[in-house]
């Protein structure tokens, strides 16, 4: 029987995303302040060139849950998919890049201006289940949920869903898709998140990668 070989996992563990908007501000701020992966970029739990700290690439929406069940003491990705996943875990630091918003969007010929207008039973398509149906349910609004896993934006047009519900950053792609916002539901940003059995035990650990990250932050113009 074939063996695979498991990489020791030792120190600190920083979960970060292995593609995706957030992956390249989040290098260059670890390259900032001297913090690079010594593996192959395929390989997912790395060591670095920081002693004590290895790097786990996985996918961003992933990440709460390494954080969560202890695999990965720290991590960094969106304010959104830490919303959506609804883990207990700590905020550490809002790392002010990857601003986006999440946002209710209609097709440009809808009659809907405001969430108010949609009616009873709207079918809405998202891939944030969590937080839309958090959403209708605070205005009191029955919604039909339907999960997408990319392209979104199409489905009003296609007839799929009334609305939609998901990621913008400038509003062009709504906008060529023949969509228009009509409310932001929260503003997200790339987040440090910490498990929170590390931060009790390797509190100064957390700390001090805490500081170097934040501090490169502002030093960076991402």
């Amino acid at each position: 029987m074939e063996l695979f070989w498991v990489k020791e996992m030792k120190g600190l563990i920083l979960a970060i995303p292995n593609k995706g908007r957030l992956r390249k501000p989040i290098m260059e701020i670890l390259e900032s302040i001297g913090i690079m992966a010594m593996d192959d970029e395929r390989v997912y739990l790395s060591n670095t060139t920081m002693e004590n700290l290895q790097l786990l690439s996985v996918r961003a929406v992933d990440i709460p849950t390494y954080i969560y069940y202890g695999i990965a003491d720290m991590g960094i990705t969106g304010k959104d998919i830490i919303e959506e996943c609804g883990f207990e875990l700590y905020e550490l630091a809002d790392m002010k890049f990857g601003s986006c918003n999440l946002v209710l969007a209609v097709r440009e010929d809808s009659p809907y201006s405001i969430p108010m207008d949609l009616p009873q039973g709207v079918k809405v398509a998202t891939e944030f289940p969590n937080i839309t149906r958090r959403f209708f349910n605070s205005l009191g609004i029955q919604a039909e949920i339907i999960i997408l896993r990319g392209a979104v934006e199409i489905a009003p047009i296609l007839g799929l869903s009334d609305c939609i519900v998901d990621l913008s950053s400038t509003g062009e792609t709504l906008r060529k898709n023949g969509l228009r916002s009509i409310a932001t539901i929260m503003k997200s940003s790339a987040r440090l998140i910490c498990n929170k059995i590390s931060y009790k035990t390797k509190y100064n650990e957390v700390k001090r990668i805490e500081e170097l990250l934040v501090r490169a932050c502002e030093n960076i113009n991402l």
